[in-house]
């Protein structure tokens, strides 16, 4: 029974000392939306759909939730060159947004819970940095 009460106060403890990652991805996502707004959605449109045959699509978009690493490094670096997105070829540039590690980390955050794409996992900073060119 001592045991079973030190275990329960100390996931308590935790879990008021340390941060909840469900909250920081709502936060995350939330401070997304306004890197999105001020940088993305001249492109790929308020309901992240893109263009047809020009802008791939954000929403629904396998490319994000199969290929997150590609996805950040679009963000970061920019792409050129001829990606496949729902099995459609997209051949176009995007250049990058000069934004920097945290901001790129929270518009990740945004658009892969967006528009019909769901992901738990938090993209943080620091897996930013680690993205080189």
């Amino acid at each position: 029974m001592k045991l079973a009460i030190t275990l329960l106060s100390s996931a308590l403890f935790a879990s008021s000392v340390l941060p909840n990652s469900n909250d920081e991805l709502a936060k995350s996502i939330e401070r997304g939306k306004m890197v999105y707004a001020e940088n993305c959605i001249s492109c790929h449109m308020g309901t992240g759909e893109g263009a047809p045959a020009a802008i791939p699509p954000l929403a629904k978009s396998d490319y994000l939730l199969k290929s997150p690493e590609k996805a950040m490094y679009a963000i970061k670096f920019g792409l050129m060159g001829q990606i496949t997105v729902n099995g459609i070829k997209y051949d176009n540039m995007m250049p990058a947004p000069g934004l920097e590690n945290d901001e790129i980390a929270d518009v990740m955050n945004y658009i892969r819970n967006s528009w019909g794409n769901k992901s738990d996992s938090l993209v943080t900073p620091k897996m930013i940095e680690l993205i080189k060119e």
